[in-house]
């Protein structure tokens, strides 16, 4: 069982425009409204002196335990980071958005293309997920753009490689 945790992120780039994320922990009680308004800006000035690269972006999130999902022990032998899919939606204001998925599996790529079938068992209920949320009691919680803006349907869905950083 993984303790919960929040953390910070900034993301550095690096004169040969690399990226890299560096993550700092808190206890997953501790204020988001203090860490927003407050530690990440003035932590960002504080980095800014003892780095050489660009910080261009810092972000909040919430390590989550997951022990209670169903998911595989350990990664399938032949599962690649650089190997994924691309999945391009629309928002609610008609703007494009997309999301990669690393370590995609072959199979569900319609036999002889690039291109994800939306319509494979496990890959539609995914694409609803993305598209509806979950709700749980009257709330519910939908994935959105970068502008934070409803994602209202998957318009595509392909393979994408990508290198990967280590």
């Amino acid at each position: 069982m993984s303790v919960a945790h929040a953390f910070v992120s900034y993301t550095i780039r690096d004169g040969k425009n690399k990226k890299s994320v560096m993550h700092l922990n808190f206890p997953e009680n501790v204020d988001i409204g203090v860490l927003r308004l407050n530690f990440v800006p003035t932590t960002a000035t504080l980095l800014n002196a003892i780095i050489k690269g660009q910080i261009i972006a810092a972000g909040i999130g919430l390590e989550v335990d997951i022990s209670g999902a169903t998911i595989r022990a350990t990664p399938d032998a032949d599962s690649d980071v650089e190997e994924g899919a691309l999945f391009t939606g629309i928002t609610a204001i008609g703007s494009d958005t997309t999301f990669r998925v690393p370590t995609i599996d072959e199979s569900k790529f319609f036999a002889g293309t690039t291109v994800i079938d939306g319509g494979d068992a496990d890959v539609a209920p995914f694409i609803t997920r993305i598209i509806s949320g979950q709700t749980v009691g009257l709330v519910n919680v939908s994935p959105s753009d970068n502008r934070g803006e409803d994602i209202t349907d998957i318009t595509t869905a392909v393979e994408s490689f990508q290198s990967s950083r280590r």
